[in-house]
């Protein structure tokens, strides 16, 4: 259960809340099941039972669905239509997995299309949810194509329950605004226990860009443009920030000469513990370079006279 306790997606996606009001949600969720799915370890036997089992009893996605009767009317794939697959009340279709399994064995996209399915039957299980297992392929699919395979992006990583909260109840702008605010920010935290950052990193984070490169190209989209004019104003920005703690998405945020300390595991007083911490070692880093540059300086000016000295 604990691989379902966070669902994960590229950062990119956030902007999708402000393009597609009424379903971005639904495409993220796709997006982050999918991901999930992808971290199971899964055993190749037991892909293969299940996927003879829904071809019985139903369940299958129409392409496998298809697939198999194809192979069937082949002499590939041979069904068992006394038995289904039983034997004394236990599901042992072994000879059907046989030839399945040899199929598999030249045909990769085959085996990957029965690999998927399994995965993401086993998220609906364990998840005890519903949804279209082809769509949500098919969405991830697409976002994967159109973000050039989520190459370098930051992942966002929300709870389920915050995650299920906003994916199947209704919100206003305001509030998924406040979500895509809260996912750009939990991407520059990632697993740590507080980050620093800045006004401007927060909002392009917030619109799905992981700097101001990608977010001028992202705001050439009307609709994220407007988003992006109405909820960076001062007041906006400010309004939320503060609000993220109030209503317990981060447990304490604070700013500090020009820049943004945020937390989503200590409260304000460990977070201002943190802060003083992190400065103190930053101020002594610096000293420390200072230092070995100075040195190197020292260094290198001993050669140059020495160099110019008479032999």
């Amino acid at each position: 259960m604990d691989n379902f306790e966070y669902i994960l997606f590229p950062l990119p996606l956030i902007q999708e809340i402000f393009k597609k009001p009424k379903n971005g949600f639904s495409d993220i969720f796709d997006v982050g099941i999918y991901r999930v799915s992808q971290t199971l370890q899964i055993d190749e036997y037991n892909a293969l039972k299940q996927l003879i089992y829904c071809y019985y009893r139903g369940g299958l996605t129409k392409s496998l669905q298809s697939e198999l009767y194809r192979l069937e009317e082949g002499e590939i794939f041979y069904s068992d239509e006394d038995y289904n697959g039983f034997s004394s009340y236990e599901f042992v279709p072994d000879e059907e997995i046989e030839s399945i399994y040899e199929y598999c064995k030249e045909h990769e996209e085959l085996k990957n299309e029965i690999e998927e399915f399994h995965r993401l039957r086993q998220v609906k299980t364990v998840l005890n949810i519903t949804f279209d297992i082809s769509c949500v392929a098919q969405t991830y699919q697409k976002y994967y194509t159109a973000y050039n395979g989520f190459h370098n992006q930051p992942l966002v990583s929300i709870s389920q329950r915050m995650m299920f909260n906003f994916y199947k109840n209704t919100k206003t702008d305001y509030e998924k605004a406040l979500f895509a605010m809260y996912a750009g920010i939990r991407s520059i935290i990632g697993n740590k226990d507080f980050a620093e950052t800045t006004g401007n990193m927060i909002k392009c984070r917030m619109f799905g860009a992981k700097n101001q490169a990608e977010l001028e190209l992202i705001l050439n989209d009307k609709k994220v443009k407007s988003a992006y004019k109405q909820y960076t104003t001062d007041y906006h920005y400010k309004k939320m920030l503060k609000e993220l703690v109030v209503r317990g998405f981060l447990m304490s945020e604070i700013g500090y000469n020009k820049r943004t300390y945020v937390s989503c595991k200590m409260d304000m007083k460990g977070l201002e513990d943190a802060i003083v911490e992190h400065i103190k070692h930053k101020s002594l880093n610096f000293k420390v370079k200072q230092l070995e540059n100075s040195r190197l300086q020292a260094i290198n000016s001993i050669k140059r006279r020495l160099n110019k000295s008479p032999s």
